[in-house]
């Protein structure tokens, strides 16, 4: 790189993005690469602080940070996706269309463990929205040895670390118990906070609502029922703590579903049940949904409706962080 003042500039070309920042009002780009300076911006360029200018030198090889955050979005993004224009030497990654984000923290981990390399992303398994920045890339230096960019597509590998799992549409039943409720001795809390927290999913329909009281065979056959009416998600509500009259994970056992997980380590929702059967997904909801704002149900809510499948040591590992 060769080094100029800034009062000597007039005439010469930038070889990089000047910043300007006006705190809490702007921050973005006053000259892109390739201005050629005037006169008239020598002051501008000082009163940003920049009394040199660095100027790519004839010998260089070494591959300017633009370029490498165009190569290192490669390595970033996949289907669904697409890249913001480049600027200050960044580049962000935008999701096209409603899903579920999947971000592959190993490979996160290796690709920033490669010196001169700054990628973000947002947490893995969250819900996302067309047109939502979800990470950015660029390189540290202003220019970067093209060993290192080589260095970085190895320790990735072929696999992009993020991908993104469109919704579609779902149908789903919901099966209320409670002798309570059945009986008409109170009014269905449950339903309405569901609806709620699904009407935040386009692709959902619900299509199917019964109220059964606590006998187990009469809370298999709803689900029964639901299912070979196509229900693909079906959520049950209500029944699912440890005391002798609460039957609803029999119930949900007696369909021949696979248990994932009855309990969670997460507060609140630890006795959240998961189960799958024949590629459907049935979910038994704690009373804890009912009463708090935020449970293990919204952690998991975002995979459920994209049809991501969830295994036990997945949700063992929410332990971490699941103090909610």
């Amino acid at each position: 790189m060769k080094v100029v003042k800034t009062i000597d500039s007039q005439g010469l070309i930038l070889y990089q993005d000047i910043t300007k920042i006006v705190k809490g009002e702007f921050k973005g780009v006053a000259f892109r690469k390739g201005h050629r300076v005037t006169a008239e911006d020598i002051p501008i360029l000082l009163s940003l602080g920049k009394e040199h200018l660095f100027l790519r030198s004839e010998q260089s090889n070494l591959i300017h940070e633009n370029e490498a955050a165009d190569f290192l979005y490669q390595l970033l993004a996949s289907e669904f996706m697409n890249a913001t224009p480049v600027s200050e030497g960044k580049i962000e990654v935008v999701a096209e269309r409603d899903g579920l984000l999947k971000v592959d923290r190993e490979l996160l981990f290796r690709l920033n463990a490669v010196s001169g390399m700054a990628t973000a992303t947002l947490p893995t398994n969250q819900k996302v929205r067309a047109g939502q920045k979800i990470a950015g890339t660029r390189i540290i230096p202003l220019e970067i040895e093209s060993a290192a960019l080589v260095e970085a597509e190895q320790a990735v590998g072929t696999d992009p670390i993020l991908s993104l799992i469109p919704f579609e549409k779902v149908t789903i039943g919901i099966v209320t118990t409670g002798s309570e409720i059945y009986n008409g001795l109170i009014k269905d809390a449950f339903g309405p906070v569901i609806k709620e927290k699904l009407a935040d999913y386009p692709t959902a329909e619900i299509k199917f609502h019964t109220i059964v009281n606590d006998e187990p065979h009469q809370i298999t056959q709803a689900i029964e029922s639901m299912l070979e009416a196509g229900a693909d998600i079906i959520f049950c509500t209500g029944g699912m703590s440890v005391d002798p009259d609460d039957r609803t994970p029999l119930a949900i056992k007696q369909t021949g579903a696979e248990i994932i997980s009855h309990g969670t380590p997460v507060l609140p929702g630890s006795m959240l049940l998961l189960a799958y059967l024949n590629e459907k997904t049935i979910v038994g909801l704690p009373g804890g949904v009912l009463y708090s704002k935020r449970t293990v149900f919204d952690l998991l809510l975002p995979r459920i409706m994209a049809k991501d499948n969830i295994n036990k040591a997945e949700i063992i590992g929410l332990g971490y962080g699941g103090y909610l």
